[in-house]
């Protein structure tokens, strides 16, 4: 098993924070976001784990090295991260996966069950999710039906009046089966950057395979209050209050 954390953005909305350090090591209670995450990938079975940098990125490579609990770290470079967004990071990724991937974001903090979570889909495609709160949420959201993706709706398109009544909320994080990547999603994404755009986003690219009809790309759920993701002040101070009293190990 593979992990694949893109952690090559600037987080501009973490301004001055990361002036000086890049997003993902921003820190949660004393525990930088990227070394929780490699902690509980490795603690899960994750042998190696792929890591997308740009920004700042020869601090990430000196705090985590080539290897990190026993697993081995590869370091893909996007130089582009000031002028392209998580599709062409995600795209450079592509020459590097060679097993079933869990994927995340590097803006997320989460509890040691999130991953176990996610590794229990048995589908092509498992994308993990919570019920959507208006009062704690924003972005991209799915709809499904009895596990399976229906419709996936980034952020641009939900307009005033868009209906969140059973809606999902994305957490960022997903599993891949090796054929699923390699067969259909890695090639979906490498003609939307080819044809498209490199500042975009891979969501687009995976709700357009939803919209044909791949029908093994299931939701997985999680309850809100086991993740928390971090894009500026806000976030990270609701974040060190949720977690304060349940750091796991």
């Amino acid at each position: 098993m593979q992990g694949l954390i893109l952690a090559a953005g600037f987080g501009s909305r973490l301004q001055p924070l990361t002036n000086t350090m890049p997003k993902s090591l921003t820190e949660i209670n004393g525990r930088p976001l990227l070394i929780n995450a490699l902690t509980l990938l490795a603690k899960n079975g994750v042998d190696e784990t792929v890591i997308v940098v740009g920004h700042m990125k020869d601090k990430i490579m000196e705090t985590i090295g080539n290897d990190f609990a026993g697993m081995k770290i590869t370091y893909v470079e996007n130089e582009l991260y000031r002028s392209t967004n998580n599709v062409y990071s995600f795209y450079l990724a592509k020459d590097y996966i060679r097993d079933d991937t869990v994927m995340l974001e590097c803006d997320l903090f989460f509890c040691d069950d999130l991953i176990k979570c996610i590794m229990s889909s048995n589908a092509d495609c498992g994308i993990l999710v919570s019920p959507y709160n208006r009062k704690t949420m924003n972005g991209t959201v799915i709809e499904a039906e009895n596990g399976r993706a229906k419709r996936l709706i980034i952020k641009r398109d939900q307009n005033d009046g868009f209906d969140y009544t059973n809606m999902l909320k994305t957490v960022n994080v997903y599993k891949f089966k090796r054929d699923f990547l390699l067969d259909k999603l890695f090639p979906a994404v490498e003609l939307y950057v080819r044809t498209q755009s490199v500042n975009s986003y891979y969501e687009l690219v995976l709700g357009s395979l939803i919209y044909y009809g791949n029908q093994d790309i299931e939701t997985v759920e999680i309850d809100e209050s086991r993740w928390a993701e971090v894009d500026d002040a806000d976030d990270l101070a609701a974040a060190e209050e949720k977690f304060r009293s349940r750091m796991d190990s």
